[in-house]
């Protein structure tokens, strides 16, 4: 077209617009060029609200304390969300590349690993430290005793080697005694740490089992008496050790508001003492039976002392054994034994017998006096009747 201009399209959202071509015409004594209105899309009218569904104003209807309260929730938002934005961005990043957003792969250390394997090792650590008291996870209670071993370990070993260099023996030789030593330590005081829990729960079983019989009778006394179960429970509560702190349990529970056979049930559950558990378990059953507590505390504490009759006689025949043993190998043997040998070696040469031999067998003695002790200590019934 000579006087004219081609129509030109313009692609706006997918869609083809035409756009109109300005006519070419002489204007001499017009004013001036009039421009058309370029064509615009004209945008979807949104849906008008009607009458049936008027706009609601959330806050109209709200008091001044709730107001107060959506004000304090949208701040703290307002705090927490720059955090959020950040890793919205992150992750937007990476979706918009193609990939995937990246996860941080921790791997546990050495350390973490060590102290983990010697918790999983001891089976039941965490019911013991709970029922012992003691506020810590398995891990950091592994890890407080290893540090408390190692500690240990290197204060001997060390004095070990400065003992060695102060006697004038070879460096070497006392640093090689030194490590084996605080090796041996380390083992041995890791050992005992990690089970002190639970030699302290036996250690409270026994304690309760060596007064619970006589804080029972006294009960029983106050229940002849006319006194209720709680009231001679209370009374029994001081005054006889440990066996009074598991009945002390129960008043703290039953003045909380439970119910006296749920605190019962709730003691026993977590006592190591047998005796302690068959007693209360007994008078649980006979107040929920309406039965005579009386009578049922009293066959229970028959049995139990007939056990314990039975158990010291035991222990009697088992310590006659431990006599006669101790008396031929802790006496007879090594005095015996050391004239022996020390009247052959004047005629037989066979080894000399030094005051380093002497040594070593008196350390021999010692160390078998310990043992034969502690056999007896063991073997001892811890309950008195």
């Amino acid at each position: 077209m000579m006087f004219g201009k081609k129509k030109r399209t313009v692609s706006v959202d997918g869609r083809i617009v035409e756009l109109q071509p300005k006519p070419v015409g002489f204007k001499l004594f017009s004013g001036g060029k009039k421009r058309q209105p370029s064509p615009q899309l004209v945008p979807e009218a949104k849906p008008q609200q009607t009458a049936a569904q008027p706009k609601q104003d959330i806050g109209a209807n709200l008091t001044v304390q709730q107001r107060l309260e959506l004000e304090l929730e949208s701040r703290k938002h307002a705090r927490a969300m720059p955090q959020k934005l950040k890793f919205g961005e992150a992750q937007r990043q990476h979706m918009q590349q193609g990939q995937r957003p990246r996860q941080r792969i921790t791997t546990p250390s050495r350390w973490r690993v060590y102290v983990e394997g010697m918790a999983a090792k001891h089976k039941g650590l965490e019911d013991v430290l709970k029922a012992q008291g003691i506020k810590s996870t398995p891990y950091e209670f592994v890890q407080r005793m290893i540090i408390s071993s190692m500690m240990l370990a290197v204060v001997i070993g060390v004095t070990v080697l400065v003992l060695f260099a102060r006697l004038g023996l070879p460096v070497i030789e006392g640093a090689v005694l030194g490590v084996v030593v605080a090796i041996a330590i380390f083992y041995t005081a890791l050992g005992a740490f990690l089970n002190f829990p639970a030699t302290k729960g036996s250690n409270t079983a026994k304690n309760i089992e060596r007064d619970i019989l006589f804080a029972v009778r006294d009960m029983i006394i106050s229940l002849r008496s006319g006194m209720p179960l709680f009231n001679a429970i209370t009374s029994i509560s001081t005054g006889y050790g440990d066996a009074s702190k598991e009945f002390a349990k129960i008043v703290e529970r039953v003045q909380l508001g439970s119910p006296l056979e749920e605190a019962i049930d709730r003691v026993v559950a977590e006592t190591k003492s047998a005796t302690f558990r068959r007693i209360m378990l007994q008078a649980v059953v006979s107040i929920r039976a309406g039965a005579d507590v009386i009578n049922a505390l009293q066959s229970v504490i028959d049995q139990v002392s007939e056990e314990r009759i039975i158990e010291l006689r035991r222990y009697g025949q088992k310590l006659n054994a431990i006599a006669m043993f101790y008396m031929l190998f802790g006496i007879i043997l090594p005095s015996m034994g050391i004239a022996v040998v020390t009247i052959l070696t004047t005629f037989i040469s066979i080894f000399t017998v030094t005051n380093g031999v002497l040594a070593a067998a008196l350390v021999m003695i010692f160390f078998l006096q310990i043992i034969f002790l502690r056999m007896v200590m063991v073997s001892r019934p811890v309950f008195t009747m």
